[in-house]
């Protein structure tokens, strides 16, 4: 009796399985049949967008191998004078150019400072973390850029930074440190010190330098951090473009007293025809280029430091 009720038992469960194992097929088929309709919507996706993608890079480069294909739009023609700034009034009004010196170390300042609708040079060092970006947003925007030239000081306790010129070192060795500069600042058109007032009273560092800059076609202005400077005398027997700094703006970084500094820039190119000052990036100079250019910079024509030295 109690073998049958097993097997009875035995029974049961067996027809239970196969009982479970047919209704949980149709689901299983269903289920199949969605993975399956998604891998082959899957494939045809990938194949939709690889298809398109290379047709139209192959069309837009005229035949390119597939190496050569760019995605990415060429920049567009800049132009000379950027759109942003307002036109002068009166031509016959005395010239000024402002430099703003350091650029690459202070990029917020930096930027804010290339935004400002003025015709603002823009010199910098090549080894700063943010000069690539900054540089090229001045090249775009259409800003007169130049290399800001690290040269040897007086005191040992100023340090002008890597690729630095200094006066012990040979033509070769100052050579190769000018162009690796310079390399670092592809739209540099021309170029002033960084420091280097032991560097630019030297004649014979200052004469090896004005080769190297017109074998470059670049500018030259004499940041003039020392009185005994060579620079200028320099620059005119090589026959390059050049002038020195007449007022920095911003020794001491106070708006008003940047401020007080634009107006003597303003009354020197009154009185002379033309002046150049140099300012830094920090939040003093960019107050009072914003807040006080107005009532000053109406006075005279803000030009590039390029446009002035060409125009002397």
């Amino acid at each position: 009796m109690a073998r049958k009720t097993r097997k009875k038992k035995k029974l049961i469960t067996r027809n239970r399985r196969k009982a479970k194992s047919k209704s949980s097929f149709p689901m299983k088929l269903f289920s199949f049949l969605i993975l399956f309709g998604l891998l082959l919507f899957s494939m045809g996706a990938a194949g939709y967008v690889i298809f398109f993608k290379t047709t139209i890079a192959h069309g837009a480069t005229n035949g390119a191998n597939e190496s050569e294909v760019v995605f990415e739009e060429p920049y567009s023609n800049i132009p000379e004078h950027p759109v942003d700034i307002p036109p002068v009034r009166d031509v016959s009004l005395p010239m000024v150019a402002i430099i703003i010196d350091d650029m690459g170390y202070h990029k917020k300042i930096g930027i804010e400072l290339l935004e400002l609708p003025m015709n603002l040079t823009f010199s910098f060092l090549a080894a700063a973390p943010f000069t690539a970006e900054l540089e090229e947003k001045a090249y775009q925007a259409g800003r007169c850029i130049f290399l800001h030239l690290p040269m040897e000081p007086k005191g040992k306790k100023w340090d002008p930074g890597p690729g630095s010129l200094l006066t012990g070192q040979t033509k070769e060795e100052q050579a190769q440190f000018f162009h690796q500069n310079l390399q670092a600042i592809p739209h540099a058109v021309g170029v002033n010190n960084h420091m280097g007032s032991l560097y630019t009273e030297n004649r014979e560092a200052m004469d090896s330098l004005m080769l190297l800059l017109d074998g470059q076609g670049l500018l030259f202005v004499d940041s003039f951090t020392t009185s005994a400077s060579k620079g200028l005398v320099a620059a005119k027997a090589a026959g390059i473009p050049s002038a020195r700094r007449h007022i920095f703006l911003d020794n001491v970084h106070s708006q008003d007293k940047v401020c007080a500094q634009l107006q003597q820039l303003v009354i020197h190119a009154e009185e002379k025809g033309w002046a150049i000052g140099i300012g830094h990036p920090n939040d003093a100079t960019l107050a009072a280029l914003t807040n006080c250019r107005g009532k000053l910079l109406d006075r005279v024509q803000l030009v590039s430091a390029q446009e002035l030295l060409i125009k002397l």
